[in-house]
């Protein structure tokens, strides 16, 4: 067990400033890092701190940071989901870490779940300074996951996706769906998802739970199960058999596609589960043997 300290990172993007929280343990010369971020609509104080304190007290320098317009971070509009924005940030933060002296930069890892687990993926597939990459639950294909949205619902939700892009364009103001709502036309509209993703909800920090539209449209080709096959570092890969968000057959495919990379864990829960109790644990277990294993502490 290391004891470690918390201290706050700004890193310039373009105009913009990147906030994270830079865990490093005291005892440990030059730690292997892990760069963290969240999926969709979500702070980094949304359940991912105490994946980072396990880390750290294993060992392992963390790095987790919000994306462009989003908690500690600057842009407007506030809470928009810009995926090439979002793998810019990962790309900036990468690059900024590789300068740092205090870590070992040759032995990084990139740690995604849901959304940016397939921007993890992304990232995996074109870069060649990467030791390792976890991933949880991972998004692997936004037109197979469209395929679980309510058929009698997904025109409307595309038609105001593509209303708020085109009014992007000449500056009005965003048109906005909820992450989730039990009864309302929203991003998430799985029958667990309203009580699963409130469960991750921190009531500490600023989060409206309503994003702009335009983002709907560009998830559903956000397609990382595509490029996979060119990923040639060590992968781990947990998916929920029970998850209304992400197909489990295209978690299988993509795991496939990865082989003779991948550790694949497929576990009998549903998709936010992976946050909480027991399947926290087994997550922080498993993610620390895959990390000794290919990366090691010294």
């Amino acid at each position: 067990m290391h004891a470690y300290t918390v201290e706050p990172l700004y890193v310039k993007s373009g105009q913009e400033v990147i906030a994270a929280d830079f865990y490093r343990p005291k005892d440990v010369e030059k730690p292997a890092v892990i760069l963290m971020a969240h999926g969709l609509a979500a702070l980094r104080q949304f359940k991912l701190i105490q994946y980072a304190q396990r880390f750290a007290k294993a060992g392992y320098a963390v790095v987790l940071f919000d994306y462009r317009y989003w908690g500690g971070s600057t842009g407007r509009p506030r809470e928009l989901v810009n995926i090439k924005a979002q793998l810019e940030d990962w790309q900036t933060m990468i690059s900024h870490l590789q300068q740092r002296k205090s870590i070992d930069a040759r032995r990084m890892v990139l740690w995604g779940t849901s959304l940016s687990g397939g921007y993890v993926l992304s990232l995996a597939a074109q870069l060649n300074n990467i030791k390792a990459i976890m991933v949880q639950v991972p998004f692997v294909d936004g037109a197979e996951s469209a395929k679980l949205y309510p058929l009698q619902q997904l025109p409307k939700a595309l038609k105001l996706s593509s209303q708020d892009y085109m009014g992007s364009k000449v500056g009005m103001t965003p048109t906005t769906l909820p992450v989730v709502d039990p009864t309302r036309l929203c991003f998430l509209q799985s029958p667990d998802s309203y009580e699963g993703y409130l469960s991750i909800v921190n009531p500490d920090y600023y989060w409206s739970g309503e994003i702009p539209a335009r983002a709907l449209f560009k998830l559903i080709r956000f397609r990382p199960i595509q490029d996979v096959r060119k990923i040639n570092v060590p992968v781990l890969f947990i998916a929920a058999k029970a998850d209304s968000l992400i197909p489990i057959e295209s978690s299988r495919e993509a795991a496939t596609n990865i082989a003779p990379f991948v550790q694949y864990h497929e576990w009998d829960m549903k998709h936010f589960e992976i946050y909480h109790g027991q399947w926290f644990e087994k997550a922080i277990t498993t993610q620390l043997e895959f990390l000794h294993q290919h990366v090691g502490v010294s």
